[in-house]
């Protein structure tokens, strides 16, 4: 606990101080700049086996309304053909039932980024690689920052997930990293999640030549995909924990391999045409605040990384949103609205 809370206040004097040399709006510590926000539905596949319907997946063929944040992972703001961690936050709306946190009573959060495994589990590590990585600057971040690492292996997974090149934010796969609870038996039935786009995931030299086009940036890549006649989906897949060697619950720098733990579609997302270049989406996205604990108890986070997420997340979101003056909200189901 004592490790937590100074991780938070770690965290919050960076966010003040630059918020105090006119840096505004104050911004999440990590993926602090989104890539764009999109309004989509999540509907649960219709076949869904019994031993699956589980939480918001318990009515087959449910449609939840649902915005998602795609996200660059630095706190700097960086060019748009940099690589860089990616991020797709993923909150439903309307959701009935009790939560763990009380400050969203109808939303469940699902937090997926661009790599199957975490870098770290051990907190007062996190505490050291982000404290270098939040002083900002090339040689500071992807040097000094992964240093801070236990092992070669730690350190060459914080480069495979922070050395990312996305041409868009819709053509790439996304993993929860982290696992959670499946269900309300006992012991708990735990799982993580992985989002798989339908579009074809180009290449590592198409992703280059598309981030090297003249006037890039991701937003522009998934505006020109959101304006065309055609939904973009994807496909929402959990994977079931088998063991604690080969799936480890408190060890997320072990990836759960598809050979051992196969994925099990449990639903789609549809994101329709629409404009998200707009100033409005613009606030709207970020105003709203994301966390795993957002969460029905049938989808309790597990391990250490999410234990340090419940109470981080809620004071850095309280944090940035007293800066700047906002209250935070909880969004509301609306019919999307399309590009005219």
């Amino acid at each position: 606990m004592e490790s937590i809370d100074e991780f938070i206040v770690m965290i919050s004097q960076v966010i003040g101080q630059h918020f105090d040399r006119g840096e505004r709006p104050a911004r999440r510590d990590a993926h602090a700049f989104d890539m764009g926000c999109v309004r989509a539905s999540f509907v649960v596949e219709s076949d869904l086996p019994a031993e699956l319907q589980h939480g918001v997946f318990s009515r087959p063929g449910k449609s939840y309304e649902a915005w998602i944040r795609f996200s660059n992972g630095n706190f700097f703001p960086t060019s748009p053909r940099s690589p860089d961690a990616r991020g797709m936050a993923i909150k439903l709306m309307g959701v009935e039932g009790q939560k763990i946190l009380h400050d969203e009573q109808f939303t469940q959060d699902f937090i997926l980024i661009n790599h199957p495994n975490f870098f770290v589990n051990d907190l007062k590590d996190y505490i050291e690689v982000l404290r270098k990585y939040l002083e900002g600057g090339f040689w500071k971040q992807w040097v000094l920052a992964p240093l801070r690492l236990r092992s070669l292996r730690l350190i060459w997974i914080a480069l495979r997930v922070n050395l990312t090149i996305a041409s868009s934010p819709l053509a790439r796969r996304y993993w929860s990293m982290t696992p959670y609870k499946f269900g309300d038996g006992s012991p708990p039935y735990a799982v993580k999640y992985t989002a798989i786009p339908e579009l074809p995931i180009p290449g590592l030299l198409q992703r280059i030549r598309n981030v090297l086009a003249a006037g890039f940036t991701p937003q522009r890549a998934m505006q020109a995909m959101l304006s065309r006649n055609e939904d973009v989906r994807f496909n929402f897949y959990i994977q079931h924990f088998v063991d604690s060697h080969s799936t480890p619950i408190e060890d997320t720098s072990v990836e759960w391999r598809e050979d051992v733990a196969p994925i099990h579609r449990v639903a789609r997302i549809v994101i329709p045409r629409q404009d998200i270049m707009s100033k409005e989406r613009g606030e709207d996205c970020e105003d709203l605040s994301f966390s795993p604990w957002h969460s029905l108890p049938a989808h309790k986070p597990l391990g250490l990384i999410n234990r340090v997420r419940k109470k981080v997340y809620l004071a850095i979101s309280d944090r940035r949103h007293a800066l700047n003056g906002v209250e935070p909200r909880e969004p509301v189901v609306r019919e999307p609205e399309e590009v005219q």
